[in-house]
C-alpha cells in the first residue's frame, strides 16, 4: 500500500481503520549501513508481517476498549450537538454567503466529528504502543542503498510513534463549547487539533513514491510470499476494525450528529427500455442518496453496455434527474467513446418523445412513466445515439395522441468517435501535480474520468474544500476552461486549474507583484486530456488571467474581478465571528 493510498484512509472511516491499516501505511525502517539492500529488505518485510500478527492478537481488547470509551463518552455528553443547523434549502438557491456559512458548519463538524473519533480510537494507543516500539526496534539497524528509503522511512515512523503519544482532545467539552456558540466557533482546543491533523497531512505529502516499487528490486520469491501473508493479515485486521466504524456511527446518533438517513435509501426499479445504440437502461426511483438539495424523490438512468457493468451516467445538472421541484428540467447532454447519452425528465402527459438529428433523421421513442408513489406524476426520457456523423439538434415531447406537448432546443454537442481503448469501470483516478498553499498545506489535483477529451479535474487539501467549483460543461469559445479551489481565512489561498487547449500556449496571471506564470504539466495520454494541466497557486484571487498562444501572441484576456466579488461574499459567510 503506497503513500496515497495511506493518506485515503483518513476521514470517518480512517478513524475506524487507522490502526488496521498501520501494519502498511506506518511501517518504517531506520538506517545503518550494514547490511545489504536484499538482507534489508528481507529483515524489513518480517519486521512488517510480525506487526500485523501483533496487531492481530490485540484486536480483540482494541475493540473492547473502544467499546468502553464509546459508553463513557454516551454517558457523558449525550445530545450535546443535536441542535446542530441542517442545510434545508438548494444548493442552487442559496446565496454566496450562505454558502461560506454552510462551508464553515461543514468543515467545523469535520474537526468535531474528528475529535470523537480521535477520542474513541485514543483509548487503544496503550495497546498498540508495546508492539509498535518493538517493530521500530527491530528494523532500526537496517539500511539501503537507494537514499531515498530511509528519509521516507524515517519520517513515517516518527509520525506513527508522535501521533500514538498525543492525548485525544476533550470532546464533550470542545462540541459543548461549539454549541455554545451557536455553532459558529470552535474553541481553541479544537482549532488545535484541526491544526495538527493538517501538520499530519502535510508531513505525509513527499510520500507520493510507493514503498513497494522501491523495495520491488530487492525481493525474493520468498520475500513476496511475506507479502502476501502480510497483505492477507491486513484485510483480517480491516474486517475487524469495521466493528469501530459501527461504533462510531452509533455514538454520531447518541451525541445528536444529523443523521441523513434513517434507514437505507430504497430504490425502486420503474422501468427499463432499448436504446438507438443498442444499449439496455433501467430507470429506478428514489430517495435520500440520490436526492439533489431539497429534492425529495429523483430518478436514476443505469445503462448496461457490452462489456461493462450497468453505469450511472452523471453528464448534466439533472442527474439524478429530480422529480421535486420540476424545475430541473434542461437535459443533460453526455459523450463517452462515441455513445451519445440523452436523458431528461418530462412531464405526466408525456407519452413519448421523437429526438431531430442535425441530418434530419428522427428517432421516436416511449418515456418511462413515474407513478405518484414513486415520485410522480412524470416521465423520464433516456436515449443513446452510437458512432453518428450527425447529433441531436431538438427535443420533441408528445402526448398520447402525438400531440406535441413541447419542444425543446438541445445545444450543439458533438460527440467524438470512439477511443482506441476500452472505458474503464469505474474511471480511474490519476494524481497530475502536487504542491503547497501559501500557508505550507499540501494539496494535489486528480484526473477522474474522461468525459470527451476533457477529464474531470478536482483539488484535495485533505479536508473538504472551503469552495471548489469546477465549470459545469465546456465553452467551446475558451481555450482555458479554468476551476477554482478557494481557501478562507486564516489558511488564505486561491488555486486556478484547467486544461490548456492551445498546443505549446500558457496562461498569465495578473497579481499585485505583477504577472506570474501558471504552471504547465504535460498530462499522459492515458488522462485523454487534449492539452496540459495549467495551475497556478496563490495567497489571494489575481484579477486577470491571460491566455497566451505558442507564438507569445494574447488568445484573450479574462477578467476576474466578478469571480474576487463572489469569492469575498463567500469568505464573509465563512469567517467566524
Amino acid at each position: 500500500m503506497n503513500a496515497n493510498a495511506c493518506r485515503g484512509w483518513r476521514g470517518r472511516v480512517a478513524a475506524a481503520l487507522v490502526f488496521a491499516a498501520v501494519a502498511l501505511c506506518g511501517s518504517t525502517a531506520l538506517a545503518d549501513g550494514s547490511s545489504s539492500d536484499a538482507q534489508a529488505t528481507h529483515a524489513y518485510l518480517t519486521a512488517q508481517h510480525r506487526l500485523v500478527i501483533a496487531l492481530s492478537h490485540d484486536a480483540p481488547a482494541v475493540r473492547a476498549a473502544e467499546r468502553a470509551t464509546a459508553r463513557h463518552v454516551a454517558r457523558e455528553c449525550p445530545g450535546v450537538v443535536a441542535g446542530m443547523p441542517r442545510e434545508s434549502r438548494p444548493f442552487q438557491t442559496r446565496s454566496l454567503r450562505v454558502r461560506g456559512e454552510d462551508a464553515r458548519l461543514s468543515k467545523q463538524k469535520q474537526t468535531i466529528e474528528g475529535e470523537l473519533d480521535a477520542a474513541v480510537t485514543d483509548s487503544v494507543d496503550s495497546l498498540h504502543r508495546p508492539a509498535e516500539e518493538a517493530y521500530a526496534a527491530e528494523v532500526r539497524g537496517l539500511s539501503w542503498s537507494n537514499p531515498a528509503i530511509a528519509p521516507m522511512l524515517q519520517a513515517a515512523i516518527k509520525t506513527k510513534l508522535e501521533t500514538l503519544s498525543t492525548s485525544a482532545p476533550p470532546f464533550c467539552a470542545d462540541a459543548k463549547a461549539w454549541a455554545q456558540s451557536g455553532y459558529r466557533a470552535m474553541s481553541a482546543a479544537s482549532r488545535e487539533f484541526e491544526a495538527a491533523q493538517a501538520a499530519q497531512r502535510n508531513a505525509a505529502q513527499g510520500q507520493e513514491r510507493s514503498l513497494e516499487t522501491l523495495l520491488k528490486p530487492y525481493e525474493s520469491a520468498a520475500d513476496r510470499r511475506l507479502i502476501r501473508k502480510t497483505k492477507a493479515g491486513e484485510v483480517k485486521l480491516v474486517e475487524s476494525a469495521y466493528v469501530t466504524l459501527r461504533t462510531l456511527l452509533r455514538l454520531d446518533r447518541v451525541v445528536g450528529f444529523p443523521q441523513p438517513f434513517s434507514k437505507e435509501p430504497k430504490q425502486i426499479t420503474i422501468g427499463h427500455g432499448r436504446t438507438a445504440a443498442g444499449t439496455r437502461f433501467e430507470v429506478s426511483s428514489g430517495s435520500g442518496l440520490l436526492g439533489v438539495g431539497s429534492c425529495r424523490r429523483s430518478a436514476s438512468v443505469y445503462y448496461s453496455r457490452p462489456g461493462a457493468p450497468a453505469v450511472l451516467i452523471a453528464g448534466g445538472p439533472n442527474n439524478p434527474i429530480c422529480l421535486s421541484p420540476p424545475r430541473f428540467r434542461r437535459p443533460a447532454l453526455f459523450c463517452e467513446a462515441g455513445v451519445e447519452t440523452i436523458q431528461t425528465a418530462v412531464p405526466a402527459s408525456v407519452r413519448s418523445a421523437r429526438l431531430l438529428l442535425a441530418d434530419g433523421r428522427t428517432i421516436e421513442s416511449r418515456v418511462v412513466q413515474v407513478p405518484r408513489r414513486d415520485g410522480g406524476p412524470a416521465g423520464i426520457y433516456a436515449q443513446e445515439l452510437r458512432g453518428s456523423t450527425s447529433h441531436a439538434v431538438s427535443l420533441v415531447e408528445l402526448a398520447s395522441g402525438g400531440a406535441v406537448v413541447l419542444t425543446l432546443k438541445l445545444r450543439s454537442y458533438r460527440c467524438v468517435k470512439p477511443h482506441t481503448q476500452p472505458v474503464e469501470f469505474p474511471p480511474k483516478v490519476r494524481q497530475v501535480a502536487t504542491g503547497r498553499t501559501p500557508e505550507g498545506e499540501a494539496f494535489t489535483i486528480s484526473a477522474f474520468g474522461d468525459f470527451n477529451g476533457a477529464p474531470f479535474l478536482y483539488v484535495d487539501t485533505g479536508v473538504k474544500p472551503e469552495l471548489n467549483e469546477p465549470p459545469i460543461g465546456l465553452d467551446a469559445s475558451k481555450a482555458f476552461n479554468w476551476s477554482l479551489s478557494l481557501g478562507c481565512a486564516p489558511h488564505s489561498y486561491a488555486i486556478i486549474y484547467g486544461i490548456l487547449a492551445p498546443p505549446g500556449g500558457s496562461v498569465v496571471a495578473q497579481t499585485p507583484q505583477g504577472a506570474v506564470a501558471l504552471n504547465v504539466v504535460p498530462l499522459a495520454s492515458s488522462v485523454h486530456a487534449k492539452g496540459p494541466l495549467v495551475y497556478g497557486v496563490f495567497s489571494a484571487l489575481p484579477s486577470e488571467l491571460t491566455v497566451l498562444a505558442a507564438n507569445g501572441s494574447t488568445v484573450y484576456t479574462e477578467s476576474l474581478q466578478a469571480k474576487a466579488t463572489e469569492a469575498a461574499q463567500f469568505c464573509e459567510g465563512y469567517a467566524e465571528p
